[in-house]
């Protein structure tokens, strides 16, 4: 049987509505129900450029403020959908006696749409639930109107790995994975993720795959996949099967480490037909020559990479630095209990935001790298103040992340993945997940010794690699 998932608030009691004061029509609850889903998944991005802010009065994330946004739903795209639309959203909109409104809205606008928002004792604590559609010529209807598109240049060069995203193959106990993601809700109050979490888990159960590559900026390929809550993938199988990660460890500095030790090298190899964007290493090797960093600065830097003790290595400097404590605590929401685990996990995430943010940003981060480092830190800082094509002078910063991300999609989906694929006939199914290679448990070691066989036949070394079955 067909089937279709719509995500609706667990308070949402039409039934009570319908009883009370019955329509005067054929009343269609589906349609509802999958309006109501569009209304969440239309406030799901809202504010989308506005940082969480845990401080209740500055909070726009939270769910009083999310909950309280207009979604517009064009009257003509109603109509030519469901024909009968108006006269359910009529009906919802009635004023009824100890009912109140199912629906609010604000009235057409010349230039705008009809919006519309549900009232707030319909949200409840704004616990969400997934709901089976059951009207087979309605989910038909849905998924010719919904089905994503894929560009055809997509398909041509990613076709080995998209194609195994199959609604068939993939089982995703989605209650389980709703229940993690509200009990994430109430440590942390960022409703809006919430809300964006929940959207993708319904996506992924519905089959809606969406396949997204920008080979100017990161050159990764974003799936359902990577969009998926990490917090979630345990409850994902695939033909009845767990699925297990490779990851290549620190991979971002890792990456960095083998740019800087090839173009300190008396015959580097030539990356221009590794990445896309040729202009990111012209731009490196310029700055390169002038900064001239340090061999042994380098070989330290991928030492400490290699034998994963990178962010361990900060982490003692960095606990050290102004603000710590209300850094720590706005990551984790928590103050630091000396853990060593989060401390790492801290210093991981401040030395990855150092490196990408613009020069000015992450100062005593900066400090600390420059005492360790100073010629690297140099050569980074002048080359994200280089003039970058037309970008604004602000956002000249962003090519360190292009050029590293560039080459680790390089690796790990055009040679690696692709290669896996081609060795084992497509009778290993495999997902690329930016820095991880996604398959069955039971491929897991066979594919991990591959991906270590490959990256010394490409390079000369092996990176640090981690395997993780999703459980």
């Amino acid at each position: 049987m067909n089937e279709h998932y719509i995500l609706v608030p667990k308070n949402l009691n039409l039934d009570q509505r319908l009883a009370k004061f019955p329509p005067s029509f054929k009343f269609n609850k589906e349609y509802i129900y999958y309006f109501i889903s569009k209304l969440i998944e239309d406030i799901t991005y809202q504010n989308m450029d506005e940082p969480y802010d845990r401080s209740p009065e500055n909070n726009k994330n939270d769910m009083d403020s999310m909950i309280k946004h207009y979604a517009p739903m064009c009257a003509a795209i109603n109509q030519s959908f469901f024909r009968a639309s108006k006269l359910h959203l009529d009906y919802l909109y009635l004023n009824l006696p100890n009912e109140g409104r199912f629906l609010w809205r604000n009235n057409y606008k010349e230039g705008s749409c009809f919006s519309y928002r549900l009232p707030e004792y319909y949200w409840g604590d704004g616990e969400l639930e997934l709901i089976p559609l059951s009207g087979q010529s309605f989910i038909n209807k849905i998924k010719k109107y919904d089905k994503p598109t894929v560009e055809n240049i997509i398909k041509k060069k990613f076709n080995f790995t998209i194609g195994y995203f199959d609604i068939k193959r993939f089982a995703l106990d989605e209650k389980s994975a709703l229940n993690d993601l509200y009990v994430e809700y109430q440590k942390t109050g960022n409703y809006q993720k919430y809300l964006l979490n929940a959207v993708r888990v319904m996506n992924l159960k519905n089959g809606y795959y969406t396949f997204h590559h920008n080979p100017e900026t990161d050159g990764r390929l974003h799936t359902a996949l990577t969009q998926f809550p990490k917090i979630c993938r345990k409850h994902l199988k695939y033909d009845n099967e767990r699925l297990s990660e490779i990851d290549l460890s620190s991979s971002v500095p890792f990456i960095l480490s083998y740019i800087l030790y090839n173009y300190n090298t008396p015959q580097p190899t030539d990356l221009t037909f590794k990445i896309n964007s040729k202009d990111l290493l012209y731009h490196y090797i310029l700055v390169k020559s002038s900064v001239k960093p340090s061999d042994k600065e380098i070989q330290h830097f991928k030492d400490l990479i290699l034998n994963n003790k990178l962010y361990n290595y900060f982490m003692n400097d960095f606990i050290m630095l102004p603000h710590f404590e209300e850094n720590f605590q706005r990551q984790f929401n928590r103050p630091f209990d000396g853990d060593m685990d989060d401390l790492r996990k801290y210093s991981k995430k401040r030395f990855l935001s150092m490196l990408f943010a613009k020069s000015a940003s992450y100062k005593n981060e900066q400090t600390v790298f420059k005492r360790y480092f100073p010629t690297i830190n140099n050569l980074l800082l002048k080359y994200k103040r280089k003039k970058f094509r037309d970008f604004k002078k602000s956002d000249w910063h962003k090519k360190l992340s292009y050029l590293t991300f560039q080459l680790e999609s390089h690796f790990m989906v055009n040679i690696i993945a692709r290669e896996i694929n081609n060795v084992f006939k497509r009778k290993i199914p495999l997902f690329t997940l930016h820095d991880c290679i996604v398959v069955k448990k039971q491929h897991l070691d066979i594919v991990y010794k591959m991906i270590e066989d490959i990256f010394i036949r490409e390079i000369g070394y092996a990176p640090n690699l981690t395997k993780k079955v999703w459980e």
